[in-house]
């Protein structure tokens, strides 16, 4: 019997010393214990364990499809939202692929080197190996002016690059700064943005942050993801994508070598910015969308708060403003009759300064 205990003892020791084998650490971290949140704290939109091969790393999405890759070999592998692998593949000339990016034709692969891949993955071609005179690990897609936006070497250094390689603006975060960055995305959907979000190893191993362009800071509270791991937990990659068949849109990732999740915009948001439980807004939905005389509006929110409820267009000019009190909030209907037709932000905000921001098309 204690020989037999011995035995399962050792293979569970080389099992967990392989998961650790196959991930890829930050040389520069310090990984401290987690507090984070149950897992229904995120919202998730999906969430299902890595097993296409080991040493996934690389993830990005097509809103159908998510694709990981292998930071230490060559393979891609292609999922459904409910976890399942539908294939793997070789790319000849393709390989140790971190994070990735998606222009919605072509994805981009960063590999810790001085150049970045452009991929076709639908029918499994490499498009170019493009080179650079710096440091490629996280990738993420700007659609507002179709370029990327690159990390350094673990470093919150980020840069914007056209298609070709060339700086278009350089920047290093200033603020409250997590180091270790391992993956990115780009976030055009959230009012008050554009924004960058970096998957970071450094404080828990897993630690999703936010930073604001303009301000060239690292903003608000960080995202700890150690409570869907399911080992060590260390960060990979990092992406946003629109899922028609759930919420909306989704802040995604993979821990490494363990999970690939995603879970709603909004939660993350409000994770960010850190409201008093007292005085969360649930959740939020606008309809119909496109709209075009009524817009509807439903929360969950505690009976006795009382939401200031903003529409604003995309130039930030406050068109609307009224107060919704928690114990009516169930459908608030607003006349939009008489703007013009185009892109519209409806922008909920609690007393303690928390705000949740949705997207509306206004039509004639």
């Amino acid at each position: 019997m204690k020989k037999l205990l011995l035995i399962t003892a050792c293979l569970l020791s080389i099992n967990i010393m392989a998961q650790q084998t196959f991930v890829e650490i930050s040389p520069n971290i310090n990984i401290s214990s987690s507090t984070a949140g149950v897992l229904d704290t995120f919202n998730l939109q999906y969430y299902f364990p890595c097993t296409a091969f080991v040493g996934e790393y690389g993830v990005e999405s097509n809103g159908t499809y998510i694709y990981v890759a292998q930071w230490l070999g060559d393979t891609i592998g292609k999922y459904d939202l409910m976890g399942n692998v539908v294939e793997k593949f070789v790319i000849p000339g393709v390989e140790r692929v971190r994070d990735m990016a998606y222009d919605g034709q072509y994805y981009y692969g960063g590999n810790a080197n001085n150049y970045f891949y452009i991929l076709d993955l639908d029918n499994k071609v490499l498009i170019d190996t493009i080179h650079t005179n710096f440091n490629i690990r996280g990738m993420a897609y700007d659609p507002i002016e179709d370029v990327l936006w690159t990390s350094g070497n673990w470093s919150p250094e980020f840069n914007k690059i056209d298609k070709q390689g060339n700086i278009l603006d350089s920047w290093i975060a200033t603020g409250i700064t997590m180091n270790a960055i391992s993956g990115l995305a780009f976030d055009n959907y959230t009012y008050g943005g554009p924004s960058l979000w970096g998957f970071s190893q450094d404080s828990s191993g897993a630690m999703i942050v936010k930073y604001d362009i303009a301000t060239q800071t690292q903003t608000g509270n960080m995202i700890d993801m150690m409570s869907i791991s399911q080992n060590v937990g260390i960060a990979g990659g990092l992406y946003i994508t629109d899922i028609p068949t759930r919420s909306g849109h989704v802040l995604g990732g993979c821990i490494q070598n363990d999970i690939v999740f995603g879970f709603d915009l909004d939660y993350a948001n409000q994770m960010v910015v850190g409201v008093d439980n007292n005085n969360m807004i649930i959740s939020l939905k606008v309809y119909p969308n496109p709209a075009k005389d009524i817009l509807n509006i439903s929360i969950d929110v505690d009976d006795q708060a009382i939401v200031d409820c903003r529409i604003f267009n995309q130039a930030g000019q406050l068109i609307h403003n009224q107060n919704i009190v928690g114990a009516n909030s169930g459908n608030t209907s607003i006349d939009i009759s008489a703007l013009n037709a185009g892109t519209y932000f409806v922008q909920l905000s609690g007393k303690e300064g928390y705000s949740i921001t949705k997207k509306f098309l206004k039509t004639n």
